[in-house]
């Protein structure tokens, strides 16, 4: 699928999605009402504690931003299309993207592209911002590329996941218990892993690296350790989130390809 076919995609379903405009803004408000409220139970938590195992206010705001930032940009892509696909493969609805003369996975991404995470964004960019302005960051250019990278990278992991999930529809037929199970894990990034036990940090390095979506770039920025694995591995963020994404598709298309339908 060519890029310019991709977007013509995403701008059928913003009309679609603008068709029901107060529903749509609607939403967007209450999600964004819900992170604020999330924000300020963490403010109100660090206001009286002072720092999590000394992470700062600043600090944790940077992690939080990032975990909501690089969730916004890749769940955009791919929450729809996955979590849609149990019910598509139930249903035997998934053929009408087969027979089409294009990459089935990115077509799917296509016509489900997700336009309701812009409060995310905003809510995101706007706390990362005050962030990075008050943590007591070094910037250098070794710095300010790391942050970039880290948004990039970190968002393929979180879309990387979700369609590592939806994979399993195309073998179980169901998959939303794993979503509901990830949406719960993804809290976990939100705060430094140092706090949590020596198998949730492995599982979240290793297996599930979510981590360097958030943690281990965002303790290299404000020079802080204290997790199980070497500080340096934050600089392998860049690495992580293609490598990831790219076996969350390889997996995806080797489900697609052994697919047979609703009733296989």
């Amino acid at each position: 699928m060519t890029p310019a076919l991709f977007w013509h995609h995403v701008r059928l379903r913003l009309r679609e999605r603008m068709e029901y405009r107060g529903a749509f803004l609607l939403g967007l408000l209450a999600q964004g009402i819900g992170y604020a409220a999330e924000i300020a139970v963490i403010w109100l938590l660090l206001h009286r504690f002072e720092a999590i195992a000394g992470w700062m206010w600043p600090e944790i705001a940077l992690l939080y931003s990032l975990s909501v930032l690089t969730y916004a940009i890749g769940a955009a892509f791919t929450y729809s299309p996955m979590t849609e696909l149990e019910q598509m493969v139930q249903r035997g609805t998934l053929e009408t993207v087969l027979v089409k003369p294009t990459d089935p996975f990115w077509t799917l991404i296509g016509q489900r592209f997700n336009v309701g995470y812009l409060s995310h964004l905003l809510l995101a960019g706007t706390v990362m911002t005050w962030a990075i302005a008050t943590a007591p960051i070094d910037w250098t250019p070794a710095s300010v590329g790391l942050l970039v990278a880290t948004v990039a990278s970190g968002s393929m992991i979180q879309a990387a996941v979700l369609t590592l999930i939806g994979t399993w529809a195309f073998r179980f037929t169901r998959s939303w218990t794993l979503f509901a199970i990830n949406g719960q894990a993804s809290r976990f990034i939100r705060f430094p892993i140092g706090i949590f036990g020596i198998i949730p940090q492995i599982l979240l390095t290793l297996v599930i690296p979510l981590a360097f979506a958030t943690y281990y770039p965002a303790a290299i920025l404000i020079s802080e350790d204290g997790q199980l694995f070497p500080g340096w591995i934050g600089w392998l963020t860049p690495v992580v989130g293609p490598v990831f994404m790219w076996v969350a598709y390889r997996t995806w298309t080797r489900g697609i390809d052994r697919y047979q339908g609703a009733g296989g």
